[in-house]
C-alpha cells in the first residue's frame, strides 16, 4: 500500500477539538478528514456541494414564483369574470339586440386583456 505524504500543520485549539470530535463520530483519521476538507476547498466554486444546492433552490424559487403568478392571474381573472357576469345577469331583455351581445363580448375580451396586462410576465415566458 503506497504511503501518503505527511504534512505537519498548526491549528487552533477550537478547531482541534472539532476535528477530534468529528474523528470519533465518523470513525476516521484526522488526516482523512483534513484531506476531504481540502478536496472540497479546492473544488471550483460552482462544483461545491453548497453551490449545487443553491442552484437547485434558485430554480425552485423561480418555479414557485411562476406558480404564484399563475394563481394570482387565475384569481384575478375569476374575480373580473364574476363581476362582468353579475353586471350582465339581468336575464333576457325584450329590447336586447345582437349589437348588445357583440358589445358584451367585446367588453369581456377587453376585460381579459386588462387582466393579462396586469399579470406577472413569468407566466407568459
Amino acid at each position: 500500500m503506497p504511503t501518503r505524504p505527511s504534512v505537519y500543520i498548526s491549528i487552533s485549539e477550537t478547531n482541534l477539538k472539532k476535528l477530534d470530535r468529528l474523528r470519533v463520530e465518523q470513525s476516521v483519521s484526522r488526516g482523512d478528514i483534513i484531506d476531504e476538507a481540502l478536496t472540497l476547498l479546492f473544488l471550483p466554486p460552482l462544483e461545491r456541494p453548497e453551490a449545487v444546492l443553491i442552484q437547485h433552490i434558485r430554480r425552485l424559487e423561480d418555479r414557485i414564483g411562476r406558480l404564484d403568478a399563475g394563481a394570482a392571474f387565475q384569481a384575478d381573472l375569476l374575480v373580473e369574470f364574476i363581476y362582468a357576469w353579475l353586471q350582465q345577469r339581468p336575464g333576457p331583455h325584450p329590447f336586447r339586440t345582437p349589437a348588445d351581445d357583440a358589445r358584451a363580448g367585446a367588453e369581456l375580451e377587453a376585460l381579459m386583456k386588462r387582466v393579462a396586462d396586469r399579470s406577472n410576465p413569468h407566466i407568459w415566458g
